[in-house]
């Protein structure tokens, strides 16, 4: 089991292909306050217009003192969470891939996975009791449901036969069921204890310190994908930037990295997602099969 932040490491480690950025290390403690920032050693690349970035949290550098080496910072910078941070926390100068960018693709990707053109999505199961009377029921849960695998109501307690005829209804009136979804049954079914099995999207982390699986849904078998498919939302807009030729002080550039190198270098990695995508749906598809008749 991973933790978003082993993911976020490995998916930079990988981007940066050996590349080492510049780092240096915080003397003291940081509060969510605080603006600024003493450093262990000399400040190297750390000047007025650049950005640090400490743990998650991104510090645009307002002024330095080079004898003091300290830097007067704004907190939270480009949308990032001021928080405290320990003694000794390692700064990242002018980070290529800030780590609050990773979680956010991470986010995105979490989402696409779960969409119906790639298959993915987490199974989840709940257990009520059910009248034997009731046309619908409510599906006491709060997550969203992509769709029903099986339901199943428990006969004795070694056997759940299963409800074949049944429908998922959607958006349905919180007031009269409040998780908006309900189940339809399309036959009698007598009382009893029910079992449903549903397929839920992958949930979005928040944290570096939270676990992947427990978390996001998402297995360790899953984690190559996410990773490919962070670094393709990292890695694409930067031919963009690229072709920004009024920021690019060097003109040998245009020379030395063609234009669509940038775009091309990421195409291996699309189609290794594609098919790892293509690999772990037909592995959910066998081990989930639906045992439903739609009606």
């Amino acid at each position: 089991m991973s933790t978003v932040g082993t993911v976020i490491d490995r998916t930079v480690r990988q981007l940066m292909s050996g590349t080492v950025e510049e780092r240096n290390k915080t003397v003291g403690s940081l509060s969510a306050s605080a603006t600024s920032v003493s450093m262990q050693y000399d400040l190297g690349g750390i000047r007025p217009g650049g950005v640090i970035q400490v743990e998650a949290e991104l510090m645009y550098v307002w002024e330095i003192s080079a004898g003091a080496k300290s830097a007067t910072v704004e907190r939270g910078y480009n949308g990032t969470t001021a928080t405290t941070h320990a003694a000794g926390s390692i700064v990242t100068v002018d980070p290529k891939f800030p780590r609050a960018q990773i979680l956010e693709a991470i986010n995105a990707e979490l989402d696409d996975l779960s969409s119906p053109m790639n298959g993915l999505f987490q199974v989840k199961t709940v257990d009520l009791d059910y009248n034997g009377t009731w046309a619908m029921l409510n599906i006491p849960t709060n997550d969203k449901i992509i769709d029903l695998v099986g339901v199943s109501l428990r006969y004795i307690a070694t056997d759940y036969p299963i409800i074949r005829k049944l429908r998922l209804i959607r958006d349905l009136p919180t007031d009269d069921f409040n998780s908006g979804y309900a189940l339809r049954f399309d036959e009698p079914v007598r009382a009893g204890r029910m079992h449903i099995v549903y397929k839920s999207p992958f949930t979005n982390v928040t944290s570096e310190t939270q676990n992947i699986q427990n978390i996001a849904g998402l297995p360790s078998s899953c984690e190559d994908i996410l990773m490919m498919g962070a670094q393709i939302r990292l890695v694409s807009p930067r031919e963009v930037k690229r072709n920004f030729t009024e920021s690019q002080g060097d003109t040998r550039r245009a020379e030395e990295v063609a234009s669509g190198s940038v775009a091309n270098s990421i195409n291996n990695i699309i189609r290794l997602r594609r098919d790892r995508i293509t690999a772990e749906a037909a592995k959910l598809a066998r081990s989930y099969p639906t045992f439903l008749s739609r009606v």
